[in-house]
């Protein structure tokens, strides 16, 4: 039984099938890598803004202490009847009521903007 041969006209269209059989191969394979990148930046991203989140909010813990702990100092100032030491107390109260306000107001604006970087 003899061979057929091939014409050059379906040569030619099984030399684009197997061109474009190699093209979809090697896209397959650039998609896989781009997808297992975006995956491992999607998780990266995800515990930056976890850590991003937690660190604000010991900022805000903190802040909120330092507020307590003035509060304390000043009522202790008090007893003492030392117009002095109540008022750097009363100051320093003050002083951490803002730090705590600027804590809240930072936690509140990364958490927005995390929002907003999220937000398509």
């Amino acid at each position: 039984m003899a061979e057929k041969e091939i014409d050059p006209y379906t040569q030619s269209l099984l030399g684009r099938i197997v061109s474009m059989t190699q093209e979809i191969d090697n896209l397959r394979a650039a998609y896989m890598i781009v997808n297992e990148r975006l995956n491992n930046l999607t998780a990266l991203t995800e515990y930056n803004v976890k850590e991003i989140l937690e660190e604000a909010a010991r900022v805000e813990d903190f802040a909120k202490l330092a507020v307590d702990a003035s509060k304390l100092t000043e009522e202790s100032a008090i007893v003492t009847k030392n117009n002095l030491l109540i008022d750097a107390a009363k100051k320093s109260t003050l002083a951490a009521c803002t730090v705590h306000h600027l804590a809240i107001e930072l936690r509140a604006t990364k958490l927005a903007n995390i929002k907003k970087g999220l937000s398509p």
